[in-house]
Parts: C-alpha cells; structure tokens; sequence
C-alpha cells in the first residue's frame, strides 16, 4: 500500500505538492480506543476484522475522524482507507454508514484521494493503480461525487496530476466537469488541464481537450494551461495548448495546429461561438 500522503494547494494559480511520509506520528485520539495508531495501520493494511471489531463494539463510529499522516487534525475512516485502496474496508465502511463525500480539513473526498494514489510497490509494473481504480469505482458506485465544492480542486483533477489515464477516463465518462468549477475563463484552481499540463501528461491534456476542456481558462493572476506547461519545461506541449486556445488557435495557427491536433481549430471556434 502506499505509504504517503499528498495534497495540492491553490497558490495563485501555482499548483504545490506537500507530500508527507506516512511514518508520521498521530496523536491518540479520545473514542478510538486509545490506539489510533492501531486503527491507521488497519485502515492502510485492509484489515476489515479489526476496522469491523471496533465499529461494531461502538467504540469507533464510521464517520469518525482520526489523526493520521498528512491529517493531524483529523481526517474520515474513509478517506484514509481510500488513500490506502484498502479495498475491503472500503466497502465495510460504506455498508455501516460512512459519507462517501466527507472530507479532509482541507477539503479533500475519499474519491480524490483514490484517484491520486496508487501502489508504490508495483511502481515498475502495470499494475500500480489498479486497487486504488477499484476504490475509485466503489466510491462513485457508493454515490461519491465525481466534483467538488466550488474553488477546490476535484478528483479529476487529482486524477489529471497523476497521469491516471484510466481514472480520468472514467471520471469523464461518469459526468466528471472537464474544467472543474472554471467560469467565463477564469479558474480559482488549477483545472485538471492545468494540472496535466504542469506534470507533462500529454495523453492526459489530449483527452481532457477531446472531451471539450479550454484551454484559454486562466486561474486569477495566474497562468493558463499552455503557461504552466512552459514554465514546468514541456515546451511541446506547451505548443500543442497553445494550438487549443481558440485566441491563438485559429488567428495565428491554422494549418499548424490542425497537425498538432487532430482536428481543425477553426472549427472548434465556430461550435464555441454557437
């Protein structure tokens, strides 16, 4: 299972990335028993008998928020079973009772946490997401909302920053907003455009920009997509989201983003303006 935390903070239109090791200490919390550290550990090894054992003896209740890695101040049985992808307490949780959208004190649900991490001991292999896609899809089947509140980032978004070309197709499949809670242009958060575009994932902006994401949206004082793609050193792509932005697009590079693209931008403008 990972052992690691992650969260992504909106900075004027900068994405940071605070990643926290997971052998951080916790407090011990009054209602756990006494032994929070005990409880991690089986919420993170998917040990459903212990997680099980102290919910049904009422002396955890599922919707308990408990310190933990990355969450001093707390954060749902849930989410931090969903960070772990532990599967099976995934679904105990859901069946007693737990909010699917609870969140972290900074905002975060269980689906983005599952929708950002993956398996680092399979890192080299085809296999690292996939429990943590399983977790995905239990939550959104548990009714998980595949958004967020507004001026948060979403699991899309997460999903974006990752390279989980899975995740983000199913995500979008499932009604997932391509540019989160962006509006009339301008974003409070990175996009999950942005976020691709700052990591580099082409297969990830080609698929985000196939399902109609704009490129022109521009975070408050900040950059747009095809600026973070510059400023993070992908200068290809920082010219192909150049190409997807309808202001640059069809005036200055017609013939040369169509190439680029796959498709012609020209046309992208007129669907726009209808």
């Amino acid at each position: 299972m990972v052992r690691q935390a992650a969260r992504l903070f909106a900075c004027a239109g900068c994405a940071l990335v605070v990643v926290l090791t997971g052998c951080a200490s916790v407090s011990h919390t009054p209602g756990a028993g006494g032994d929070v550290d005990r409880l991690n550990n089986a919420l993170t090894a998917d040990d459903v008998q212990f997680v099980r054992a102290v919910v049904e003896s009422r002396t955890v209740d599922p919707n308990q928020r408990i310190a933990t890695a990355g969450y001093s101040d707390g954060a749902p049985l849930l989410a931090i079973a969903a960070r772990a992808a532990s599967l099976e307490v995934i679904r105990y949780l859901i069946s007693s009772g737990a909010d699917p959208n609870a969140r972290t004190p900074v905002g975060e649900t269980p689906l983005m946490l599952a929708a950002f991490f993956f398996d680092e001991t399979e890192q080299a292999s085809n296999r690292a997401y996939e429990r943590h896609e399983k977790a995905v899809r239990l939550l959104v089947s548990a009714g998980a909302d595949v958004n967020n509140l507004p001026y948060h980032y979403t699991p899309l978004a997460y999903a974006a920053y990752q390279g989980n070309d899975r995740v983000v197709r199913y995500l979008i499949e499932r009604g997932a907003r391509v540019d989160g809670d962006a509006r009339d242009g301008g974003a409070y958060v990175n996009t999950p455009l942005m976020m691709a575009a700052i990591q580099g994932h082409e297969t990830i902006v080609r698929r985000l920009l196939a399902a109609g994401a704009d490129a022109d949206v521009r975070v408050f004082g900040g950059h747009t997509a095809a600026e973070l793609a510059a400023k993070y050193q992908h200068r290809e792509l920082a010219q192909l989201l150049l190409c997807a932005q309808r202001q640059y697009g069809v005036a200055s590079f017609g013939p040369h983003c169509r190439q680029r693209l796959g498709y012609d931008p020209r046309e992208r403008q007129s669907a726009a303006d209808k």
